[in-house]
């Protein structure tokens, strides 16, 4: 998302809203409370009726896919129930509670797919609504990232390339290859995340034969750490633009 598209950025936190950025930005912190219920009690003059919204979540209230469709899909339909069946089969998540969305691309292509909880994207709906504002764009947090710094990831050396995305304890790391999709995880890591950052590119390459395991990596928030031949560029903290 440049910065001329949207009026407001909205952010959902591990355990908070935050509207804005910098020293000016609101903070709704909800603890126990749900984020619908928090949300409701952002002050109207925050927001005024027209502007355009965009709202990033945090990797943590995500989960994320990467699908390769079968040849045998036909249309839009069965590629939702087969992406649903994977969302039970690999997360546990499912609908009504949960509800996906993957990218729009050639078929034959590896997309990014992501599951949200409902009640997360029914209560932003239901807020631009009430607000009268224009719900622009909602990204998970490493998608809004890679977003931003797609021109550079597009131009990185060699057949792999991989983003790592921590904040707080959560760390998000994808791979590409060639510029498709091989692989996303998104996990809890504490203070491990450099070490299991490592392990997760090693183990992904490795069982892919018959490549040069050798690529470039991004890192947004955490130490640069990489298996040995990789390249390393640190892209700053993962804070919200």
């Amino acid at each position: 998302m440049s910065r001329s598209s949207a009026d407001l950025l909205l952010c959902l936190e591990a355990g908070a809203w935050t509207l804005g950025t910098g020293a000016g930005a609101r903070r709704i912190a909800f603890g126990e409370a749900t984020p619908a219920a928090a949300l409701e009690a952002l002050e109207a003059s925050a927001t005024p009726a027209r502007s355009r919204l965009q709202v990033v979540i945090d990797d943590s209230w995500l989960r994320y896919l990467v699908v390769l469709w079968p040849a045998a899909l036909r249309g839009r339909e069965e590629r939702h129930a087969y992406l649903a069946h994977r969302f039970r089969e690999v997360h546990g998540v499912a609908e009504p509670e949960w509800t996906f969305a993957f990218d729009r691309g050639p078929v034959h292509f590896p997309v990014l797919a992501c599951a949200a909880q409902r009640s997360v994207t029914d209560a932003l709906q239901a807020f631009a609504r009430a607000r009268r504002l224009r719900l622009v764009g909602v990204a998970g947090c490493f998608v809004h990232r890679f977003n931003r710094l797609q021109r550079r990831l597009d131009s990185a050396p060699g057949a792999f390339g991989a983003l790592a995305v921590a904040r707080g304890s959560r760390l998000t790391v994808g791979l590409w290859r060639d510029g498709a999709w091989q692989a996303l995880r998104s996990q809890n890591v504490g203070e491990d995340g450099a070490q299991v950052l490592r392990q997760t590119l090693e183990s992904w390459t490795l069982r892919m034969a018959g490549a040069d395991r050798a690529g470039a990596l991004y890192t947004s928030g955490i130490a640069p750490a990489a298996p040995a031949g990789w390249s390393i560029e640190d892209t700053g903290d993962a804070s919200w633009p």
